[in-house]
């Protein structure tokens, strides 16, 4: 899952935006909401024009829409949270109070807004969040006094450490051993500390 922005005030309240980039992402979204928050996020609303003739024209429309949150139904088949509530904040389309349906869906984002935001559901966010959780491999390159601890991921790779030690040499391949072992030192607390194992 992708954070693109969070901001909650000190007495917990506020919103984040997500964007799900896998199904286990929509698990996570799917026990972040509840009823009572709001969620904003693209749907489709289907409006009906009348003309000066007085004939009707029904047509679909994307449009940005709040909601409160009344009722939450998870298909865990088609990988959609579907959140029913009532429109919060009134746009062309749709008025203010008149319910709608959003389906949360992977790589569409989404504001989640709670009163009061609890240590679990943040949890939640970090770890979803979290590259190190996904990552398939854990890389160290290494080159004289300097390694990167690189994370791969099914879809790309972060570079999570730099690891810069000064090994003073006055001829090549004439390194003191202490040396050495300070910068293998280095690497496996950093290791540590960004790996999941």
């Amino acid at each position: 899952m992708k954070r693109l922005h969070r901001d909650i005030d000190k007495n917990g309240q506020g919103q984040v935006a997500l964007i799900p980039e896998e199904s286990e992402d929509m698990w996570h979204a799917y026990n972040l909401v509840c009823v009572g928050d709001t969620l904003r996020s693209t749907t489709i609303r289907k409006v009906q024009t009348e003309s000066a003739t007085g004939s009707v024209a029904s047509n679909k429309v994307r449009t940005l829409l709040t909601i409160r949150i009344e009722a939450i139904d998870f298909d865990t088949q088609a990988c959609v949270l579907r959140v029913k509530g009532r429109n919060v904040q009134e746009n062309q389309y749709v008025k203010m109070g008149a319910y709608h349906t959003i389906d949360l869906e992977l790589n569409r984002k989404f504001t989640l807004g709670k009163l009061e935001w609890d240590s679990v559901a943040l949890e939640r966010i970090d770890l979803a969040c979290d590259a190190a959780q996904h990552a398939d491999l854990a890389a160290i390159i290494m080159h004289e006094g300097l390694a990167h601890l690189c994370l791969v991921t099914p879809n790309m790779t972060l570079v999570r450490a730099k690891v810069e030690t000064s090994i003073p040499r006055k001829r090549k391949g004439m390194c003191s051993q202490h040396d050495k072992v300070g910068l293998l030192r280095t690497l496996i607390q950093t290791a540590a500390e960004h790996c999941v194992f």
